[in-house]
């Protein structure tokens, strides 16, 4: 479904004459396969990856001997930071991987594209099970691929708010042919032509155009 909604709104946006410059979505597979075979910028949203590495970081928090749970704010944060303050791939990655360092009190980084924090939390200690599992968590090359893709601009939340307001008349708990769908939008917009009641008597609404 996903998949056949953007390639159906590419090709009205094309149709309409509008050009992109990128595309701002979640990490669905195959929209990733098929933006990338069209040769068409793709972005991540940025509250898309904060949510799933949050799931891991609280699931990480709740075995022995970690105490990362103090720094599950600030690791948030620091995607949407490192999202909003990075202009190339190369950049997002380095700033993110630099919370490793800055976890440890460690505020001098290898990595060229960000060698040095720019801040003054209590730190974790190098060598520790709670820093080795978060290491593992934050720097997978699953996660390190995610991040050089984040969108520095724009994201979903917009749609994200319209979809819900749709889904008030139109659940996907009930199956609507494309048709039914927009009847029954236009009916929860457009007011009914009903009879209205003037000094006493009932009157006809007139409608015009």
């Amino acid at each position: 479904m996903e998949l056949e909604g953007l390639k159906r709104s590419l090709s009205f946006s094309t149709g309409s004459n509008v050009t992109l410059n990128c595309i701002v979505t979640d990490c669905h597979p195959q929209v990733q396969k098929y933006l990338r075979e069209a040769n068409i910028t793709h972005f991540y949203d940025v509250w898309h990856i904060e949510k799933g590495i949050s799931k891991k970081l609280q699931r990480t928090a709740k075995t022995k001997d970690c105490s990362q749970h103090k720094w599950q704010r600030s690791i948030k944060n620091h995607i949407y930071w490192t999202a909003a303050t990075s202009s190339t791939p190369e950049e997002r990655v380095g700033k993110w991987t630099s919370i490793i360092n800055h976890v440890q009190d460690t505020h001098v980084h290898d990595n060229t594209a960000f060698p040095r924090c720019l801040h003054p939390l209590r730190w974790l200690k190098a060598a520790t099970p709670a820093l080795c599992r978060l290491e593992n968590l934050l720097i997978s090359k699953r996660i390190l691929k995610d991040v050089e893709k984040l969108s520095p601009h724009l994201q979903t939340s917009a749609v994200e708010a319209f979809h819900s307001v749709i889904l008030r008349f139109a659940p996907k708990g009930s199956a609507y042919p494309f048709l039914g769908m927009l009847c029954l939008i236009w009916r929860a917009h457009v007011p009914p032509l009903l009879p209205k009641v003037q000094e006493g008597g009932r009157k006809s609404q007139t409608h015009q155009n």
